[in-house]
C-alpha cells in the first residue's frame, strides 16, 4: 500500500487524500472531524496530505515528522499557487 500512495502522492495530492479517506482510518486519527481536511484538500491539498501521513508516521503532529511534513506541504502549497499566478499572468499578457 506504502508504493501505491507515493505513487498517488506525486500524482496528485487531492487523490491520494481521496484514497486516504476512503481506504484508511488516517483521517480520523489525525483530525478530530471533516471540515478541516476538506477544506485542506481544497486550498492546501500538499499540507494535508503530508500532515496525515507524518501525523500516522509519528503519533503525533508536534513529532519531527509531522513538522518536517508541514513545512515541506506548505512551500510545495505556495509554489504551486505561485506557479498557477505565474502562468495566468503570462497567459493574459498580450
Amino acid at each position: 500500500m506504502g508504493c501505491l500512495l507515493l505513487g498517488l502522492v506525486i500524482l496528485s495530492p487531492r487523490l491520494a487524500m481521496g484514497f486516504i479517506w476512503l481506504v484508511t482510518d488516517w483521517e480520523d486519527r489525525a483530525f478530530s472531524g471533516w471540515l478541516i481536511p476538506l477544506l485542506g484538500i481544497i486550498f492546501l491539498p500538499w499540507t494535508t496530505v503530508l500532515y496525515t501521513v507524518g501525523y500516522v508516521a509519528g503519533g503525533d503532529a508536534a513529532a519531527p515528522w509531522g513538522i518536517l511534513g508541514i513545512i515541506i506541504g506548505l512551500f510545495l502549497d505556495i509554489a504551486m499557487h505561485a506557479r498557477s499566478v505565474t502562468m495566468g499572468r503570462s497567459r493574459y499578457q498580450s
